[in-house]
């Protein structure tokens, strides 16, 4: 069993960016309740800390029918070929996904303790299962993350092969200066917008 992460630095960095981006959350929602109607946020249920589900919530940019796979075989060819659901609000959704804006409602499963910072990426169980065989446990025994190491190391230009070799490779390693150093790469990689579809 890996160690837990003391919740600390958890709950000091997602309160200092509710403070700092409050406004940005409040804006984007706005707009697309104006543009879009409700609802708003996108939630699905997610494999936590020790495979316990919670509700993941993200502000909704994707196109209803592929915010789900339908079958396992459906969910595999997408991991296979590392497809990138299509945006459903054009250019406005488009840059809320490349800048990583549509993820800052997970600042909220966060401080309730669903999250951490820095973390592996939450997944549902049956994705969890698909990539991860046998060392889904090793990905469940720490807390999943709004960052992580396959996030600032390409994201969605990775290949299923990469991002699981370092999920894996962080949950081994995880260490308080490790998240330091993902959460300082994590800002060139939001800044950036490489990787992000």
């Amino acid at each position: 069993m890996f160690k837990q992460k003391n919740r600390s630095m958890d709950l000091i960095v997602a309160l200092s960016a509710c403070c700092l981006f409050s406004p940005v959350i409040l804006l984007v929602g706005l707009i697309l309740f104006a543009r879009y109607g409700n609802p708003v946020f996108y939630r699905e249920k997610r494999s936590g800390l020790h495979g316990k589900p919670f509700t993941l919530y993200k502000f909704k940019t994707l196109h209803r029918e592929v915010c789900s796979v339908s079958s396992s075989q459906d969910m595999a060819n997408r991991i296979n070929k590392n497809d990138t659901p299509q945006t459903c609000c054009g250019r406005l959704c488009g840059l809320l996904r490349k800048y990583s804006i549509d993820e800052l409602p997970q600042l909220w499963n966060i401080l309730i303790g669903d999250m951490a910072v820095v973390g592996p990426r939450p997944m549902p169980f049956e994705e969890l299962q698909h990539r991860f065989g046998h060392d889904a446990a090793k990905i469940l025994s720490v807390r999943p993350g709004l960052t992580g190491l396959w996030q600032v190391s390409g994201r969605n230009d990775l290949s299923p092969e990469d991002r699981r070799r370092l999920e894996l490779l962080y949950v081994q390693n995880q260490s308080a200066a490790l998240d330091i150093r993902i959460l300082l790469k994590t800002v060139e990689a939001v800044l950036s917008g490489r990787g992000a579809y």
